[in-house]
């Protein structure tokens, strides 16, 4: 039978997330159409070419009226270009705000994906629990030796910088085209899962169960 546990990292200020992704998709759009009519309009109308004007009367006005439209259209071009730049530089901060993760667990399988603004999804790794080398919590020493080998790539997979409604940061280390060291937001259950498949040497020796570390604090 198989064994499915999901979860999600979410944003603590959602709702200024939502607020502020909206903000820079108008904006954005904005750009976006402002750039296309700008360059559609500096290829459908600037003029590449004068011709010859050998014996034509008035020669030296109408080059001058065809430099100042080059001038006017090439101005509206980059224009265009520049507003493009900013529906591109938009388009990239957008992506970083309001984004959560999703922890699917599917009989020894693990697939994190990384979600945009509720509603687009994007899967960033998955991996079977066999591999992984290490696991353990974020606030132990184990994970500060490993983040700070120049081999390892740590991979932050939560946008909070602290825990609520029980989670805890937890850290799986495993090789996957070289060594990588990914952080979660999740519950305690998500580890019991993982352990389950995983190597009996992979969770770390001086892991504490989280409802012991609570107790640990309140009466330190």
């Amino acid at each position: 039978m198989d064994v499915f546990y999901e979860e999600s990292a979410v944003v603590h200020n959602k709702k200024k997330g939502e607020r502020k992704y909206k903000i820079l998709h108008i904006f954005s759009m904005i750009f976006l159409i402002l750039g296309i009519i700008l360059l559609v309009l500096f290829l459908l109308n600037f003029p590449w070419s004068i011709g010859s004007l050998s014996g034509v009367e008035n020669a030296e006005e109408i080059k001058e009226q065809y430099y100042m439209g080059r001038f006017l259209y090439g101005f509206c071009g980059m224009q265009g270009a520049v507003f493009m730049l900013f529906w591109f530089i938009f388009g990239r901060i957008k992506r970083r705000i309001n984004v959560s993760y999703d922890y699917i667990f599917v009989s020894g399988e693990l697939r994190i994906a990384k979600v945009f603004n509720v509603n687009k999804r994007k899967l960033l790794t998955r991996f079977d629990c066999a591999e992984i080398i290490q696991i353990g919590d974020v606030d132990n020493p184990s994970y500060d030796r490993f983040k700070a080998d120049p081999t390892v790539k740590e991979v932050v997979c939560t946008q909070n910088s602290e825990t609520f409604d029980d989670k805890f940061f937890m850290y799986i280390l495993i090789e996957n085209y070289g060594k990588k060291l990914y952080v979660l937001e999740c519950r305690e259950t998500l580890l019991m899962h993982i352990l389950r498949y995983a190597k009996r040497t992979a969770l770390e020796s001086d892991y504490v169960m989280q409802e012991k570390k609570k107790k640990q604090q309140q009466q330190a």
